[in-house]
């Protein structure tokens, strides 16, 4: 409905409405799981850890010394620094900010903050539809696709996974 109110032309809101919504292509999904393969085998990255405290030390406001990122799912994401990011995603795990968003809940409401009352657990994958999961991926390659690097896995969302297995 934002493209009707926003006056897009009718070409365009026709498209949107053929398409239930994104489909990742298979090109790009394989070149995300390559990016996530080349990470995992990475010696010197594969086994670093980053807290919470950590990640919001990246929220850019020292570049120069921590570099931007972002973490969705397990992954921290070290942001290109010539590519725009919401501010909200800057030194933040946005995994439950994504879901809200999908489920179509308010953000301000329930993007909770890591030091911020609630912010733990964070949310289970094994406990998300196979859309959610795919909105989660879509997001991760938003950010590998634009330059991004994985540069670490977040801690906290694995310790919050139980045994289940994560991307």
């Amino acid at each position: 409905d934002g493209a009707r109110e926003g006056g897009l032309a009718q070409h365009w809101i026709d498209m949107l409405d053929s398409v239930e919504h994104y489909i990742t292509p298979p090109h790009i999904r394989e070149k995300t799981l390559q990016l996530i393969a080349e990470f995992h085998s990475d010696d010197t990255r594969k086994d670093e850890l980053w807290s919470a405290e950590k990640l919001a030390q990246h929220d850019g406001s020292d570049p120069d010394n921590f570099p931007t990122c972002t973490s969705v799912m397990q992954y921290v994401v070290q942001i290109n620094k010539e590519k725009w990011i919401f501010g909200s995603w800057k030194g933040h795990n946005v995994t439950r900010r994504n879901l809200c968003q999908f489920q179509g809940k308010s953000l301000d409401t329930n993007d909770i903050r890591h030091d911020e009352s609630g912010y733990r657990p964070l949310p289970k994958l094994c406990e998300c539809s196979e859309d959610e999961r795919e909105y989660l991926m879509q997001s991760l390659e938003g950010q590998l696709h634009r330059g991004g690097k994985i540069v670490a896995q977040f801690e906290p969302f694995l310790a919050d996974q139980n045994e289940e297995s994560v991307v």
